[in-house]
């Protein structure tokens, strides 16, 4: 019986760094990111484009660093306008946006859009009754904090057009000067130059950001009302058959400013996901897409799961080996080298992502310890009842 525990931890160990190994190797063989070949001089007539920015017990200068990124972009100003939208109950953010936007009066077409929906506070929310109001052909959508190149609208508006594309999402980088923000630069940085590469050559669906996101007018009447509603976005764009593209560029988003935070936010996403998954089932949908999404879902929150389940079952082994002296301590040994030789193999694969982010050394010690947060978060994230939008203090 102990023996067959043994083979089975190191099983979900090797299975573990297997399944990461695959998803680097073919993420680096395939473009998923790409630049429009277009020029602006090649489009007679560029479509207007909304830039939605829904904000949420907002400091001015979040909003001011947005801002200050939408103005410096070189898409024509007469075709670009920008509409924040702040609920009717939150006048402190009202009155930062309102300084905030003091600034730009005279570089954007800023408006204020109040949200009156005063039922159940959801990002979606705020973002469907920004649409209502959008005057472009084409949306986009930031948060406060973000930062990005100047020529992120033109390129995503560009591929759009030459790709026939519904929607267009980038990447989302996640940074602050702190030990958790350096963890969780490392975590997107895999997420979107591997993970998401992965999805999209495989499962053929592409998760998207809220973030340094557009979509065209004609293609959504709304957003998909959920605590995850950039996922149920792309699984809805996905189910109707609608490409989407990646645009090769990014967008700088202040990350959670404490561990409370960083939980919170990774609680409402795993709730948000389960929510998501269960609406897209209920709909009822074809048998092939039904297993695409049920792929999708398994290859994103087993990596956390099966980590979570070794370490638990490494401490449970060397209590047994240690102090009830029910296994023999080569047994511990076995299960530590296979562990040892997993993160071996995991880091050198992100050797590439952890020199960006962090040196090695301090790598080695921390990610066993993040990926345990990461694993426990996911599995208790069941247990924690949420129903509405948890802010993500920054």
């Amino acid at each position: 019986m102990t023996a067959s525990v043994i083979t089975v931890l190191e099983a979900l160990v090797i299975i573990g760094t297997s399944l990461w190994a695959i998803q680097y190797l073919i993420s680096r063989k395939v473009h998923a990111y790409e630049r429009p070949s277009l020029t602006n001089t090649q489009v007679e007539n560029l479509p207007k484009v909304s830039i939605v920015v829904p904000v949420y017990k907002e400091r001015r200068q979040s909003i001011e660093k947005t801002l200050d990124s939408i103005s410096s972009q070189n898409y024509p100003k007469n075709l670009l306008e920008v509409l924040i939208i702040v609920d009717k109950d939150d006048m402190h953010t009202l009155n930062e946006a309102l300084k905030a936007v003091e600034k730009f009066l005279s570089s954007l077409n800023v408006k204020m859009v109040i949200n009156e929906n005063s039922g159940r506070r959801l990002k979606a929310v705020a973002m469907n009754t920004a649409i209502k109001h959008a005057g472009g052909l084409i949306i986009g959508f930031y948060d406060a904090d973000d930062v990005f190149p100047n020529d992120q609208v033109l390129n995503a508006v560009l591929l759009m057009i030459e790709r026939n594309y519904a929607a267009v999402g980038t990447r989302v980088y996640r940074f602050r000067n702190s030990v958790l923000g350096g963890l969780m630069y490392l975590e997107s940085m895999v997420w979107y130059n591997a993970v998401i590469p992965f999805l999209k050559s495989t499962i053929k669906i592409t998760p998207l950001s809220g973030e340094g996101l557009f979509i065209r007018k004609d293609v959504i009447d709304s957003i998909p009302l959920s605590l995850a509603e950039d996922a149920l976005l792309s699984l809805k764009l996905s189910s109707h058959g609608y490409s989407v593209g990646l645009l090769d560029s990014y967008v700088y988003e202040l990350a959670p400013v404490n561990i409370i935070s960083f939980i919170r936010q990774r609680i409402r996403w795993n709730k948000g996901y389960a929510q998501n998954l269960v609406l897209i089932l209920k709909q009822g949908v074809q048998l092939d897409y039904a297993l695409r999404v049920l792929a999708l879902y398994i290859l994103i929150a087993l990596p956390s799961a099966l980590l979570l389940i070794s370490i638990i079952g490494f401490i449970a082994v060397t209590y047994m080996a240690v102090i009830t002296r029910i296994l023999a301590l080569g047994s511990l040994y076995q299960l530590i080298f296979a562990m040892a030789i997993s993160e071996v193999v995991v880091l050198y694969l992100m050797r590439d992502f952890i020199n960006e982010s962090m040196n090695m050394g301090r790598a080695i010690i921390l990610l066993p310890a993040y990926w345990l947060l990461l694993g426990t978060v996911t599995i208790t994230s069941p247990l924690v009842p949420v129903n509405n939008w948890l802010k993500t203090a920054r």
